[in-house]
C-alpha cells in the first residue's frame, strides 16, 4: 500500500472511529443513556450559546406552512426533476432534522429535486462514498474535509449545520479543580484520542500530564469516578447524566477556541461544477427545510424516531430544542441558517497545521464555497 493510500486509509477509520463513538441505538445526539454509548465530540456532527428554555412542544403548530417559514423570497430549482442522493454523517436525528423537514413537507419536490436520505453509521465513510460518486452529497465535520482536501480527495463544503458543535469535556460539579482546559492534567480523561478537537486542546494546553482513556461510549466509569472527565454532547449528555443523579459541569470545547463547522454538505468540484442549479435548488429547499423543522420539531421527529430503534420522540424533542443556538445562533442568526465565513475556514486550516494535522500548503479557499448560500 502506498502513503497515500495508508493516509486515505487512516483518514477515513478515523473518521469512523468517531463516528461509532456517537450514541446508542444509532443515534450519536439523541435518546443515549448516559451509561451507554455516547455522542461523539465530532458532530457533527457535528457538535458558547446557553440552554434554551422553552418546551420543544412550545413551537408552531405543525400545520404551519412550510412556505411561511422559508428564509428566501424566490425558490431556487433545478432546471429539469433531478434524482439526487444525500448520505448523512450518522443515524437519523435531530441535527438531520431539516433534511427531513424538506423531504416530508415537500420543499426538495417544490425545487424539482426528488431526494433520497441514505443513513450514515459507524462503518460508514460520507466523504469516501460522496468521493466515488454513490451519492451526490454527504454530511461531514469542516476538519475532516480539510484533511480529506490533503489527501486529494476533491470536496468541497456548501454550508454548515452546526455553527459550532456542542461537544464538551463534562466533570463532576463537586469537583472543584476544574475551571478551564489546562485543569484537565492530573485527571483521567475519556475522550476519542484521534479526533482534531483533543489533539488540538492537547498541544494547546500543554495537557502533558492527563491520563488518557480511550473513550468507548460508556459512562459507567465516569459515573463512579468522581474526579474523571469525560466528552459528551450538552445537547443530551447533560440531560441523560442528570436523570441518573450524576451533577455536572462542562467545559464546551467551542470556549477553547477550536470551532470547526460540523454537519457540513459538501460535494466533489467535478458535481458542483456540471450542476450548479441542482446544488443551489438543493441547499436553497434544505435551508427551507431547517427553517420549518426549527418551529416544527415534534412534527418531523415524530418520523424520525421510526428510523431509530429505540429512540424516544420525548429525547429527540428535547434534544431539537437544545440544539437551536448551535444551529440557528451565532452568524446564523443575522444570516441565516447554514452561513459560514472565510475567516472561520481559515482558522481551521491554522489550526490544523500548527497541530500538525494538516501538513501541505493548500488553498482553503477551494475547500469551501458561498455562492450557494441562501441569502438571510
Amino acid at each position: 500500500m502506498s502513503k497515500k493510500s495508508l493516509s486515505l486509509f487512516v483518514l477515513i477509520l478515523v473518521f469512523a472511529v468517531i463516528a461509532s463513538a456517537c450514541g446508542k441505538n444509532g443515534n450519536n445526539n439523541a435518546g443515549a443513556s448516559a451509561s451507554s454509548a455516547a455522542p461523539s465530540s465530532q458532530a457533527a456532527s457535528p457538535s458558547a450559546s446557553p440552554e434554551p428554555s422553552p418546551s420543544a412542544s412550545s413551537g408552531a403548530s405543525p400545520s404551519a406552512s412550510p412556505a411561511s417559514a422559508s428564509p428566501e423570497g424566490e425558490i431556487a430549482k433545478a432546471d429539469e426533476l433531478s434524482k439526487v442522493t444525500q448520505v448523512l454523517d450518522w443515524f437519523a436525528q435531530p441535527t438531520h432534522g431539516g433534511f427531513y423537514a424538506a423531504k416530508q413537507k415537500g420543499l426538495y419536490q417544490e425545487a424539482n429535486l426528488d431526494v433520497s436520505i441514505e443513513p450514515g453509521g459507524p462503518q460508514v465513510s460520507a466523504v469516501q462514498i460522496v468521493a466515488s460518486g454513490k451519492a451526490d452529497f454527504g454530511l461531514a465535520g469542516a476538519d475532516t474535509l480539510l484533511q480529506a482536501r490533503e489527501q486529494g480527495i476533491p470536496v468541497v463544503a456548501l454550508g454548515a449545520v452546526l455553527q459550532i458543535s456542542p461537544s464538551a469535556l463534562f466533570y463532576h460539579k463537586e469537583d472543584t479543580s476544574i475551571k478551564d482546559f489546562g485543569d484537565l492534567n492530573g485527571h483521567k480523561v475519556s475522550a476519542v484520542l484521534a479526533a482534531t478537537y483533543w489533539q488540538y486542546l492537547k498541544s494547546t494546553y500543554k495537557l502533558d500530564k492527563v491520563q488518557e482513556l480511550q473513550f468507548n461510549g460508556q459512562y459507567a466509569n465516569f459515573i463512579n469516578d468522581k474526579t474523571a472527565v469525560t466528552q459528551g454532547y450538552v445537547t443530551n449528555t447533560l440531560a441523560d447524566l442528570t436523570a441518573q443523579g450524576v451533577e455536572t459541569n462542562y467545559l464546551l470545547v467551542a470556549d477553547s477556541g477550536y470551532r470547526p463547522y460540523y454537519t457540513v454538505i459538501f460535494a466533489t468540484e467535478k458535481y458542483v461544477q456540471e450542476h450548479p442549479d441542482i446544488v443551489r435548488a438543493y441547499v436553497g429547499a434544505t435551508a427551507r427545510g431547517w427553517a420549518y423543522y426549527k418551529d416544527n420539531a415534534p412534527e418531523i421527529n415524530a418520523e424520525l424516531v421510526k428510523l431509530n430503534q429505540g429512540a424516544k420522540v420525548e429525547s429527540f424533542n428535547a434534544e431539537a430544542e437544545a440544539q437551536k443556538p448551535y444551529i440557528f445562533g451565532h452568524d446564523a442568526e443575522q444570516n441565516g441558517v447554514l452561513y459560514f465565513t472565510k475567516e472561520r475556514w481559515e482558522e481551521l486550516s491554522k489550526q490544523l497545521h500548527d497541530i500538525g494535522i494538516l501538513k501541505k500548503n493548500e488553498d482553503v479557499a477551494k475547500a469551501f464555497t458561498i455562492e450557494y448560500l441562501p441569502k438571510a
